[in-house]
Protein backbone atom coordinates (compact mmCIF):
# COMPACT_ATOMS: atom_id res chain seq x y z
CA UNK A 1 0.00 0.00 0.00
CA UNK A 2 1.19 3.76 -0.94
CA UNK A 3 1.97 6.00 1.25
CA UNK A 4 -0.64 8.73 -0.54
CA UNK A 5 -3.23 6.15 -0.63
CA UNK A 6 -3.22 6.33 3.23
CA UNK A 7 -3.70 10.23 3.82
CA UNK A 8 -6.99 11.61 3.33
CA UNK A 9 -5.47 14.48 1.33
CA UNK A 10 -4.75 11.96 -1.83
CA UNK A 11 -7.98 10.34 -1.95
CA UNK A 12 -9.75 14.09 -1.74
CA UNK A 13 -7.33 15.39 -4.22
CA UNK A 14 -4.64 18.30 -3.76
CA UNK A 15 -6.69 21.40 -4.84
CA UNK A 16 -9.78 20.44 -2.11
CA UNK A 17 -7.69 19.63 0.18
CA UNK A 18 -5.26 22.64 0.17
CA UNK A 19 -8.71 24.45 0.10
CA UNK A 20 -9.60 22.90 3.28
CA UNK A 21 -6.53 24.08 4.59
CA UNK A 22 -7.18 27.52 4.02
CA UNK A 23 -10.58 27.71 5.24
CA UNK A 24 -8.91 26.26 8.82
CA UNK A 25 -6.43 28.78 8.99
CA UNK A 26 -8.61 31.65 7.96
CA UNK A 27 -10.61 30.23 11.06
CA UNK A 28 -7.84 30.12 13.15
CA UNK A 29 -7.84 33.80 12.48
CA UNK A 30 -11.81 34.97 12.71
CA UNK A 31 -12.81 32.85 15.77
CA UNK A 32 -10.14 34.82 17.81
CA UNK A 33 -10.86 38.07 16.30
CA UNK A 34 -14.74 37.42 17.71
CA UNK A 35 -13.45 36.38 20.97
CA UNK A 36 -11.95 39.83 21.36
CA UNK A 37 -14.96 41.49 20.92
CA UNK A 38 -16.62 39.51 23.45
CA UNK A 39 -13.40 40.33 25.85
CA UNK A 40 -13.88 43.82 25.46
CA UNK A 41 -17.82 44.04 26.11
CA UNK A 42 -16.99 41.67 29.49
CA UNK A 43 -13.85 43.98 29.97
CA UNK A 44 -16.22 47.32 29.51
CA UNK A 45 -18.88 45.96 32.01
CA UNK A 46 -16.20 44.42 34.62
CA UNK A 47 -13.77 46.55 34.96
CA UNK A 48 -13.39 49.30 37.79
CA UNK A 49 -14.77 52.84 36.01
CA UNK A 50 -16.62 50.50 33.47
CA UNK A 51 -20.42 50.40 33.22
CA UNK A 52 -21.52 48.65 36.86
CA UNK A 53 -18.08 49.05 38.88
CA UNK A 54 -16.11 51.82 40.36
CA UNK A 55 -15.39 55.36 39.64
CA UNK A 56 -13.11 56.28 36.85
CA UNK A 57 -12.24 59.35 38.51
CA UNK A 58 -10.35 57.34 41.79
CA UNK A 59 -6.33 56.63 40.17
CA UNK A 60 -6.22 53.63 42.38
CA UNK A 61 -8.50 51.48 40.47
CA UNK A 62 -6.68 52.38 36.73
CA UNK A 63 -4.17 49.43 37.59
CA UNK A 64 -7.21 47.02 38.33
CA UNK A 65 -8.61 48.03 35.07
CA UNK A 66 -5.47 47.23 33.02
CA UNK A 67 -5.07 44.04 35.40
CA UNK A 68 -8.40 42.70 34.35
CA UNK A 69 -7.87 43.33 31.21
CA UNK A 70 -4.82 41.31 31.24
CA UNK A 71 -6.25 38.88 33.15
CA UNK A 72 -8.80 38.40 30.41
CA UNK A 73 -6.59 37.69 27.49
CA UNK A 74 -4.44 34.91 29.60
CA UNK A 75 -7.43 33.20 29.84
CA UNK A 76 -8.15 33.63 26.03
CA UNK A 77 -4.64 32.95 25.75
CA UNK A 78 -5.16 29.93 27.38
CA UNK A 79 -8.47 28.65 25.31
CA UNK A 80 -6.71 29.08 22.13
CA UNK A 81 -3.46 26.64 23.82
CA UNK A 82 -6.07 24.30 24.51
CA UNK A 83 -7.40 24.38 21.37
CA UNK A 84 -4.03 23.86 19.44
CA UNK A 85 -3.23 21.23 22.15
CA UNK A 86 -6.11 19.11 20.61
CA UNK A 87 -5.51 19.07 17.25
CA UNK A 88 -1.61 18.71 17.44
CA UNK A 89 -1.95 15.47 15.96
CA UNK A 90 -3.11 17.05 12.77
CA UNK A 91 -0.45 18.10 10.21
CA UNK A 92 -0.26 21.88 9.62
CA UNK A 93 0.95 22.65 13.31
CA UNK A 94 3.23 25.75 12.66
CA UNK A 95 0.64 26.99 10.08
CA UNK A 96 -2.38 26.90 12.15
CA UNK A 97 0.00 28.21 15.38
CA UNK A 98 1.07 30.68 13.50
CA UNK A 99 -2.32 31.48 12.29
CA UNK A 100 -4.00 31.55 16.05
CA UNK A 101 -0.84 33.91 16.93
CA UNK A 102 -2.13 36.40 14.47
CA UNK A 103 -6.18 35.85 15.33
CA UNK A 104 -4.66 36.01 18.88
CA UNK A 105 -3.05 39.71 17.93
CA UNK A 106 -6.70 40.91 15.95
CA UNK A 107 -8.38 39.47 19.02
CA UNK A 108 -6.43 41.97 21.60
CA UNK A 109 -6.45 44.52 19.79
CA UNK A 110 -10.32 44.04 19.11
CA UNK A 111 -10.88 43.67 22.63
CA UNK A 112 -9.16 47.10 23.43
CA UNK A 113 -11.16 48.69 20.74
CA UNK A 114 -14.57 47.28 21.59
CA UNK A 115 -14.11 48.10 25.26
CA UNK A 116 -12.55 51.84 25.15
CA UNK A 117 -15.55 52.25 22.51
CA UNK A 118 -17.98 50.85 24.27
CA UNK A 119 -16.96 52.92 27.10
CA UNK A 120 -17.39 55.82 25.25
CA UNK A 121 -20.27 55.76 23.64
CA UNK A 122 -21.96 54.20 26.72
CA UNK A 123 -20.46 56.44 28.97
CA UNK A 124 -18.12 55.29 31.95
CA UNK A 125 -18.90 55.67 35.35
CA UNK A 126 -17.21 58.83 37.27
CA UNK A 127 -15.17 60.27 34.27
CA UNK A 128 -14.21 63.71 35.14
CA UNK A 129 -13.38 66.02 32.45
CA UNK A 130 -10.39 67.16 33.68
CA UNK A 131 -8.57 64.15 34.07
CA UNK A 132 -7.83 62.90 30.59
CA UNK A 133 -6.98 59.75 31.76
CA UNK A 134 -9.93 59.04 33.79
CA UNK A 135 -11.97 57.94 30.15
CA UNK A 136 -11.94 53.85 30.35
CA UNK A 137 -9.42 52.65 28.38
CA UNK A 138 -5.96 50.99 29.02
CA UNK A 139 -2.92 52.89 30.70
CA UNK A 140 -0.72 49.77 30.71
CA UNK A 141 -0.62 49.19 27.29
CA UNK A 142 1.58 46.34 27.59
CA UNK A 143 -1.42 44.28 28.76
CA UNK A 144 -1.94 44.29 25.05
CA UNK A 145 0.68 41.71 24.66
CA UNK A 146 -0.60 38.98 27.08
CA UNK A 147 -2.98 36.99 25.08
CA UNK A 148 -0.68 37.00 21.63
CA UNK A 149 2.47 35.72 24.00
CA UNK A 150 0.47 33.18 25.73
CA UNK A 151 -0.48 32.03 22.18
CA UNK A 152 3.25 32.71 21.17
CA UNK A 153 4.87 30.33 23.80
CA UNK A 154 2.69 27.74 23.49
CA UNK A 155 3.06 27.74 19.62
CA UNK A 156 6.76 27.37 19.83
CA UNK A 157 6.59 24.88 22.39
CA UNK A 158 4.27 22.46 20.73
CA UNK A 159 5.96 22.96 17.20
CA UNK A 160 9.26 22.05 19.21
CA UNK A 161 7.83 19.39 21.08
CA UNK A 162 5.60 17.64 18.69
CA UNK A 163 5.82 19.01 14.93
CA UNK A 164 7.17 16.49 12.55
CA UNK A 165 8.84 17.98 9.42
CA UNK A 166 7.07 16.54 6.33
CA UNK A 167 8.52 14.02 4.54
CA UNK A 168 10.09 14.63 0.24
Amino acid sequence: MSEESVRPEAAEGPQRADRRERVSLVRWCVFPLLGGLVLGTVWVVAAPGGLFYGAGTDYETWDERDLLFGALGLAAGLVVTVALAVGRRRTGLPNRGLSALAGSTLGTLAAWGTGVGLGHVLGSRGVSPSVAESAFGLQALSALAVWPAVVALAVLAFTTLWWVPPRD
